[in-house]
């Protein structure tokens, strides 16, 4: 008598743990699907981030194609004296 009882125990041992792997495979790719769509939209975050940084920079050094002060002539009131001293 005992021994149905502890074959019908580990058969159904054995189908939950069946069913435990599959609810695990799930999860995983789920997870998996979850980090691919996290990481596209780091990558996107990253890179509007970055291009505003660039946009920032380029207007605060106007170095985006206004390049006056790069001929090497010292324009008035720029330079480490007042303006009309330098």
């Amino acid at each position: 008598m005992a021994i149905p009882v502890l074959a019908g125990l580990s058969i159904a041992q054995g189908v939950l743990g069946l069913g435990s792997q599959v609810v695990g495979m799930v999860q995983q790719h789920k997870m998996a699907e979850e980090n691919k769509k996290m990481q596209e939209k780091m990558a996107a975050d990253m890179k509007k981030s970055q291009d505003a940084i660039t946009a920032q920079f380029t207007a605060s050094t106007g170095l985006g194609g206004n390049l006056q002060g790069a001929t090497g002539q010292p324009q008035f009131g720029q330079g480490p004296f007042p303006p009309g001293i330098g």
